[in-house]
């Protein structure tokens, strides 16, 4: 049953009053709903049992009898206590005291006359009006409580903002102070708060239920991780060259980025809570709105026009207002796909399909919205075929649109042009060479503006909530992190012996690699969406064995929930293991030809494995206990057996050399690995600690054995070149046959990456520390000023 159902009939903007109007509690949080579904449940089973006793006639059983009486009491306790913190958190919040105590007074009479009818159900003679009077008690509990709950959570989002203000108001004193000295101070403090927000918009995060939400939380917070650093080199630069504009511009630039990312977060934390001030921390410079989740895309006004279709459909009729909201739709779409036809880089044949395709719609809505010259039959079966018709063409013209898009992201990642730029701007940089800065900056400033267009067309066939607000972002974060870059790079051409401002474009320089990982990823998500694929991270291993009935054991030993405490004390082991998950993906993903080959496909099925375990050292994907943990790690020794026979049998065809001798070497330690990972996985434990030291002993082996998966993977298929050079031009060879038999298994279809390939596979991404250990980062940062 749904919670929101339950407690309104009506969903709309949230009020401007601070006030609550009973007829419209909708509830933002997960934690919200969780909390009344226990109360919703016992209230049905009072509700059900008072209707099955006046619909038979006849009184309960005294076992029945007694139970109901049980579960009325058990509610007006349970209100009781929850009643009473209700109060406390009123004594300590006065803005929202009277709101609050009368709330709380609502629910206690509420709670007390659930109690007293359900008294009253002991007796035969129990009156009609009970029933009545029961339900209406119980809308009015569920509303008071619901009510209490959306008061504390309002005290929670004023925590956050309060949090938001301090990091503000620092942002400010930073702003403002012309000494290094000073500025060590206050960067010192603004560390400090900017720690205290990142757990408090976190917890926010994980308990919204909004996609959409959490996706802009999730990318207001990883903007403010990266900002922060090139707020310290780019201040620290202005400090040093005090008479420069490029460093003031660069420098405001990062800070009007940061007040941006702060006003996302506020935007997310007050949706239905509080009215939002539009402009508290960052005032909008542009016609784009902040709130990058109302923005149309191509793929939204698809969406709109196809549903303005199927009404069309269903009333068989289209009136002068229907026929103008069509048109307005058509010429949206028509707008939004001007992207896709007016880029440079769109190909000729793709770039005339598209406007086929547009064509045969315009074409089509014509025939569709001409006057009505009857209403017979015939009219109303030519309007079904009609729009039959204009959705095929709209499906054809959104995959065209996704094949423009794909085409283009893949080419511009396969070529990995900004690896090189960037490269060679630090490069140039280091060795002094300004001319060369200069040179490769140029190339920079025309990349920077081809990745801007290719990710806004990703923008544009983004089809669920969360991807249509990250791409966005992406694009949008591109578009402000170039010419900061490019204003960086200037300073140092001013001052080329500048340790601190080479230090500033290097860091420039980092984090547009690190957007470009983003749109790599992001990439892969949207194919696998468009595709009906699920990313890894929301999807389990799908052979990973259960406890229980159909597992592997009878008997599931009781799961254990590590302390955040301890899951960060295992983040570094994890992220290791993060890195090597993309360096095997990586590797896998250079030998297309080879892609239904067993061993590319066991290393890409271990990646994802050891990828999920890497998400449960963030306390993050489908592994949610030690007991989930321990049984992927013993899944994940078993999958490394079987890829050891496998590459053991294909050793067996390679002829001798150096490259044989290091396969062997490699081969001869996968099962010593196997071995330990095993007996460490059926070890028993006892207690908290040892759990955890269980823990990490399993994930330090894992990532033992993965790193000889990627040595293993890499030396395999060095030796599959080497053959396929030198000894399958033997035709005549039984060897040259067997092998190529191995290698080139189905080698005639097309590749498709597993789902479980969500890492970039064009470019490592950089090693980034995690909002949550930032008082180590902050520490770094200051000894290192």
């Amino acid at each position: 049953m749904s919670i929101s159902g339950h407690l309104s009939d009506t969903t709309g903007p949230p009020s401007t009053s601070l006030g609550f109007d009973a007829r419209n509690l909708e509830i933002k949080t997960n934690s919200i709903e969780r909390t009344l579904i226990p109360l919703v449940s016992q209230i049905t089973t009072l509700v059900n049992f008072k209707e099955s006793y006046l619909h038979n006639g006849k009184p309960k059983s005294e076992r029945a009898l007694r139970a109901a009486l049980k579960v009325g009491s058990a509610v007006e306790a349970a209100i009781e206590r929850f009643v009473a913190v209700g109060e406390t958190i009123a004594d300590e919040n006065p803005d929202i005291q009277p709101e609050m105590f009368d709330a709380c007074h609502e629910a206690r009479l509420a709670g007390s006359s659930i109690a007293n009818l359900s008294c009253c159900s002991s007796t035969e003679d129990a009156p009609l009006l009970d029933k009545a009077v029961l339900v209406r008690a119980s809308r009015q509990l569920l509303s008071s409580v619901t009510r209490v709950l959306l008061l504390a959570d309002r005290v929670m989002v004023k925590e956050i903002l309060r949090a938001e203000d301090k990091v503000a108001y620092s942002l400010s004193r930073l702003e403002a102070t012309r000494d290094f000295t000073e500025f060590v101070k206050i960067f010192a403090e603004f560390g400090g708060e900017m720690v205290d927000l990142a757990h408090r918009s976190g917890d926010r995060q994980h308990d919204l239920k909004s996609e959409k939400r959490r996706a802009q939380m999730s990318i207001a917070r990883t903007l403010l991780e990266r900002l922060t650093m090139l707020l310290l080199t780019s201040s620290k630069t202005l400090l040093r060259h005090p008479d420069l504009d490029s460093a003031l511009q660069c420098r405001d630039g990062v800070f009007d980025q940061i007040r941006i990312a702060l006003q996302l977060i506020s935007i997310c934390v007050c949706d239905g809570v509080f009215p939002m001030e539009s402009a508290r921390y960052a005032q909008s410079t542009s016609d784009e709105p902040l709130d990058i989740g109302i923005q149309l895309t191509a793929s939204a006004a698809t969406r709109q026009l196809t549903e303005m279709l199927e009404m069309v459909r269903m009333t068989s009729r289209v009136g002068v207002g229907v026929r103008e909201r069509l048109i307005s739709a058509l010429d949206a779409l028509c707008e939004m796909t001007q992207d896709f036809t007016d880029s440079a880089y769109t190909p000729h044949h793709h770039r005339e399909q598209v406007l086929d395709f547009l064509e045969e719609c315009r074409f089509e809505m014509t025939n569709l919205i001409q006057p009505e010259d009857n209403t017979d039959a015939i009219r109303t079966d030519g309007l079904d075929v009609t729009v039959e018709r204009l959705n095929r063409r709209l499906k054809d013209l959104s995959k065209q649109l996704q094949i423009v898009a794909m085409d283009q992201l893949a080419e511009v990642l396969r070529t990995n042009e900004d690896q090189v730029l960037m490269s060679s701007i630090k490069a140039c940089a280091v060795s002094g060479d300004i001319d060369g800065v200069e040179k490769y900056l140029d190339k920079f400033r025309e990349h920077a503006e081809h990745m801007q267009e290719v990710s806004r067309l990703l923008h544009h066939i983004s089809i669920t909530d969360a991807l249509h607000v990250m791409t966005g972002h992406c694009e949008r974060n591109m578009r402000h992190l170039a010419p900061l870059a490019l204003l960086a790079g200037r300073t140092l051409c001013v001052h080329p012996s500048s340790r601190i401002a080479r230090e500033n474009l290097e860091v420039f320089c980092d984090t547009w690699g690190q957007c470009i990982n983003d749109l790599s990823r992001l990439s892969k998500e949207a194919d696998a969406a468009l595709n009906g694929r699920l990313a890894a991270e929301k999807q389990a291993y799908m052979s990973l064995p259960r406890p229980g009935k159909h597992g592997t054991t009878h008997k599931p030993s009781k799961p254990i929930t590590l302390d955040v405490e301890d899951q960060q004390k295992m983040a570094k082991v994890g992220l290791e293991m993060k890195l090597l998950t993309s360096e095997v993906d990586a590797e896998a993903e250079k030998w297309d030809e080879y892609a239904e080959n067993d061993i590319v496909k066991r290393a890409k099925a271990m990646s994802s494995m050891a990828y999920n375990m890497y998400l449960f050292t963030r306390g993050d994907g489908p592994l949610k206990t030690t007991h989930d943990l321990f049984t992927q790690a013993e899944f994940f020794a078993e999958q490394a057996n079987k890829m050891y026979k496998t590459v053991r049998e294909f050793s067996y065809e390679v002829p001798g050399s150096a490259e044989k001798s290091e396969l062997s070497a490699i081969l001869e330690r996968i099962p010593v690995h196997c071995q330990q990972l095993q007996v460490m996985v059926k070890s028993p434990t006892v207690g908290k600690t040892a759990t955890f030291g269980k823990v990490d002993s399993v994930i330090q082996e894992t990532k033992n054995l993965m790193n000889e998966i990627a040595k293993l993977v890499t030396a395999s298929f060095v030796c599959a070149t080497k053959f396929d050079k030198v000894e399958i031009t033997k035709s005549n060879s039984e060897a040259g046959r067997s092998l190529a038999a191995i290698l080139n298994r189905n080698r005639g279809r097309a590749a498709t990456p597993p789902c479980g390939d969500v890492l970039p596979v064009f470019a490592v991404p950089p090693k980034q520390v995690p909002l949550s250990s930032a008082p180590t980062t902050y520490s770094k940062i200051i000894k290192g000023l």
